[in-house]
């Protein structure tokens, strides 16, 4: 793989979508893990039902402070979590109208070169390498809809007109 070290709008926002993506999955995980645990204890363990009318801190150390803690990881993911959440669910949705705009330069391209390789097209859009293979990937094969041809021999992709050579790291537009 090349580097390619001057970014386009488009290859910057990619990159950071990509980047923004796995560390949003991440994040996601770890705090759906902190509110589960938080919310079972609070729900079935006596000792920590914070929301019940009467509830005191234990005497015992140990339990006050596990008591403690469990209160305020709820209390924090609840009150964190909502907001957070609001503001990468809009910061995801422009990831969308981005990835539209750049799939239709990407077609037009491939359809007025009729062929062109994927450093070409990696030079013409400024976006990098790894990420245009992934999205190209996406594109091409979709879930749950079949894709017209794959030839593993041979190493290539085709789906309407758009047709991707994996062993010669080309595309090309058939009619």
């Amino acid at each position: 793989m090349k580097t390619f070290t001057k970014l386009s709008f488009y290859g910057k926002a990619i990159h950071f979508y990509r980047w923004f993506g796995g560390f949003f999955l991440k994040g996601t995980l770890i705090w759906m893990f902190f509110m589960t645990v938080s919310t079972v204890l609070i729900v079935s363990v006596p000792q920590f039902s914070i929301n019940k009318v009467g509830f005191t801190i234990s005497t015992f150390v140990p339990l006050a402070i596990a008591q403690t803690v469990v209160g305020i990881t709820f209390l924090i993911s609840l009150v964190v979590g909502a907001p957070v959440g609001v503001m990468i669910g809009l910061i995801a949705l422009l990831e969308i109208p981005m990835e539209i705009l750049l799939k239709k330069r990407v077609y037009k391209l491939v359809k007025e070169r009729r062929k062109m390789s994927m450093d070409e097209l990696v030079s013409e859009t400024g976006v990098l390498e790894n990420d245009l293979n992934y999205l190209l990937k996406n594109w091409i094969i979709k879930p749950g809809m079949d894709v017209d041809k794959v030839d593993i021999v041979e190493g290539t992709i085709k789906r309407g007109h758009l047709q991707i050579d994996l062993t010669a790291q080309e595309l090309s537009w058939q009619e």
